[in-house]
């Protein structure tokens, strides 16, 4: 299942979480440190987290992000 959510035309950077040669995985991408877009493959509740990221604007840590074990949520900056 592949699923998109926000809008990454003039984002900065993409963030991988995973592999994508593997079954799961997804693309973040950022500008400075706010996410703006997402897409995921079979990892719905990523989508589901940072569709909440990206409405309320919060910061985010790209490391975190980048790490697949590391729920979107618990990547945002305090």
């Amino acid at each position: 299942m592949v699923q998109y959510a926000g809008h990454h035309a003039a984002s900065e950077r993409l963030v991988r979480r995973g592999d994508p040669a593997g079954r799961k995985w997804a693309v973040a991408w950022l500008t400075g440190d706010r996410l703006d877009a997402i897409l995921t493959v079979d990892r719905p509740r990523d989508l589901v987290q940072a569709r909440r990221v990206i409405a309320a604007g919060t910061r985010v840590d790209a490391e975190a992000l980048a790490d697949p074990e590391t729920p979107v949520r618990h990547a945002v900056k305090p």
